[in-house]
């Protein structure tokens, strides 16, 4: 069952997520030397950034990884990672051994997914087993796509407990259209905190179905958030919240 904040605007959606992630981090490190999180792209990436750069995070101790990504390269404006970059690494003290991302612009982006999850594997697997993270940071999409699992695509409704990460052909319905690289559902449901965060009037209706609509997976990815094994916190504004 997922918990839910209601806060009063788009900037205290930041700052409450901000808070869970140092909170998420902090536990983690004391509980095992290191936290493996997962960064969002989308419109609430660059208000969280701006806060969590002045939260005394264990940077040193962070391992960061990306939800998913689009295939353009680090230049684009579009670039979850380009965005992390001038919004939050080039503002805090971190390795570039503590940064793992998704490269949007390999010439293969099959192979790139498979890198990607044997990366995972290696750096956050659990003594041999599965990796773990132990937060993942997502917004909400318009179709109701977490990551980049979009609305209607069957593989939106495969857990992908082998794959990891996997190519996304460029989505129809939600812009951009380009192709992406996302997570597989395996690493939300298995994370020890997701946070999600919503806002705006116009994600009032789909946050209603992805927390209280029938079942529908392929319909409503952001619905693997019921399947989670750990914390799920979703932080939404007032009128993101409006039909709860």
């Amino acid at each position: 069952m997922s918990e839910v904040a209601v806060v009063r605007d788009a900037a205290e959606v930041a700052q409450a997520a901000g808070e869970l992630c140092l909170e998420a981090c902090a536990g983690a490190v004391a509980a095992r030397g290191k936290a493996l999180i997962a960064l969002t792209g989308g419109s609430t990436a660059k208000p969280l950034f701006n806060d969590l750069v002045r939260r005394p995070l264990p940077w040193a101790r962070l391992q960061i990884f990306f939800t998913d990504e689009r295939a353009v390269s680090v230049a684009d404006p579009l670039s979850n990672f380009g965005l992390a970059q001038r919004e939050l690494f080039s503002r805090v003290q971190l390795a570039p051994a503590q940064i793992h991302a998704l490269r949007g612009d390999a010439a293969d982006l099959d192979a790139e997914a498979a890198r990607a999850a044997a990366e995972l594997r290696t750096v956050a697997g659990q003594k041999g087993g599965p990796p773990r993270l132990d937060l993942v940071l997502l917004g909400l999409g318009p179709d109701g796509h977490i990551l980049s699992l979009f609305a209607g695509v069957a593989s939106s409704a495969d857990r992908g407990d082998a794959e990891l990460v996997r190519r996304v052909a460029a989505p129809l319905s939600v812009e951009p259209h380009l192709e992406r690289l996302t997570l597989t559902p395996f690493l939300v449901v298995t994370a020890r905190t997701v946070v999600l965060q919503v806002t705006g009037e116009k994600k009032a209706d789909v946050l209603s179905r992805a927390m209280r609509g029938a079942e529908d997976l392929q319909g409503c990815p952001a619905q693997w958030l019921r399947h989670a094994a750990g914390r799920v916190v979703v932080v939404a504004d007032e009128a993101a919240a409006s039909r709860l």
